[in-house]
């Protein structure tokens, strides 16, 4: 079962593991932060499991080209990132069978944080608790969840067992 961490440790954890990077989901894309578990990947886009997360399950949907703007991003990029967000939404769906799930393309207006990125990225969070609300999600405050090495295998394999079988 994941483990419970508090919001400081794994901020600590996140600066040791990639320091302070311009651009954390390019680093992330560059494999410079640690290790990535990926779920899905072509020549644009990048399916992932973040390793530090409020709810077991979430996965993250990164375009490769650098945009931190929605009048920056170009029309198709977008549309293929939603596009792929729709689908890792079913793939978690199918595997975890959560109540429902959030997706949300949110990032930083100050900047880039040790948590966040002006890069334009998506998630999609499974919920299990009907009393969900997006403050619980997206908040780290009560601490965000942290895997073993083989709790991250097992989740990147359920997940890629059915993502072709969730193709539209």
């Amino acid at each position: 079962m994941p483990t419970l961490i508090s919001r400081e440790e794994a901020l600590q954890r996140i600066v040791d593991e990639g320091g302070r990077p311009p651009c954390l989901m390019c680093a992330i894309l560059q494999r410079r932060v640690g290790e990535v578990h990926v779920v899905h990947e072509d020549d644009e886009i990048l399916v992932m499991l973040p390793r530090y997360v409020r709810r077991w399950g979430h996965v993250m949907v990164i375009p490769k080209l650098h945009v931190t703007t929605f009048s920056g991003v170009d029309a198709r990029v977008w549309s293929r990132t939603t596009h792929v967000a729709h689908h890792a939404a079913r793939v978690v769906e199918r595997a975890l069978r959560p109540l429902r799930c959030y997706m949300a393309s949110v990032g930083s207006s100050a900047g880039e944080l040790v948590q966040t990125s002006m890069h334009l990225h998506m998630h999609v969070i499974p919920l299990f608790q009907a009393d969900d609300r997006p403050a619980d999600v997206f908040s780290w405050a009560e601490g965000v969840l942290v895997g073993e090495a083989h709790e991250w295998a097992e989740l990147q394999q359920r997940y890629r067992e059915v993502w072709d079988a969730c193709a539209p």
